[in-house]
């Protein structure tokens, strides 16, 4: 089965990625933190802040710390997983290749302003229920600490029966 996974808050440590990494090391980051539009703009909040937009990319060095470790059970599964991520396409693609998730799917999509039923996805994986309910597919709901990928996998072995 292809599934379809939100990278953020189901693969990756996002709250304390930007805690401890963005937040400590970029002075008044949170406090000038937003969103356009629904997603993240880099550029805007370096010319917010009044720093080079590298300052701010240099952090997503460390974003191979955020992995949660669990990712590992997804290469021992017979199901062909694709990271389906919302987000600036230069910071998230970044995020996502730096933090190592590739080394665990098969691809990865960034999307800006679409749903994520993309590739012919069966089943989506998401920590946020509208984007399963826009994207029209069958899904998971995913909240950490609740849930586990092991917690994935036995929903698509049931869903095999």
């Amino acid at each position: 089965m292809k599934v379809g996974l939100d990278f953020d808050r189901v693969l990756f440590r996002t709250d304390e990625f930007k805690e401890e990494v963005l937040f400590a090391e970029i002075e008044n980051f949170q406090e000038t933190y937003s969103k356009i539009d629904g997603v993240y703009s880099p550029e805007k909040h370096a010319e917010k802040l009044g720093i080079s937009i590298e300052k701010i990319m240099e952090c997503l060095d460390r974003a191979s710390e955020y992995l949660y470790e669990d990712i590992e059970l997804l290469r021992d599964s017979n199901h062909e997983f694709i990271i389906v991520s919302r987000g600036d396409p230069v910071f998230q693609e970044e995020k996502v290749q730096r933090s190592g998730a590739l080394d665990f799917v098969e691809d990865h999509i960034i999307l800006q302003d679409r749903t994520k039923d993309v590739e012919g996805i069966e089943f989506l994986v998401d920590d946020l229920k509208k984007e399963i309910q826009n994207a029209n597919i069958e899904g998971f709901h995913f909240k950490r600490p609740e849930n586990s990928l092991k917690d994935v996998l036995n929903r698509l072995e049931e869903k095999e029966k």
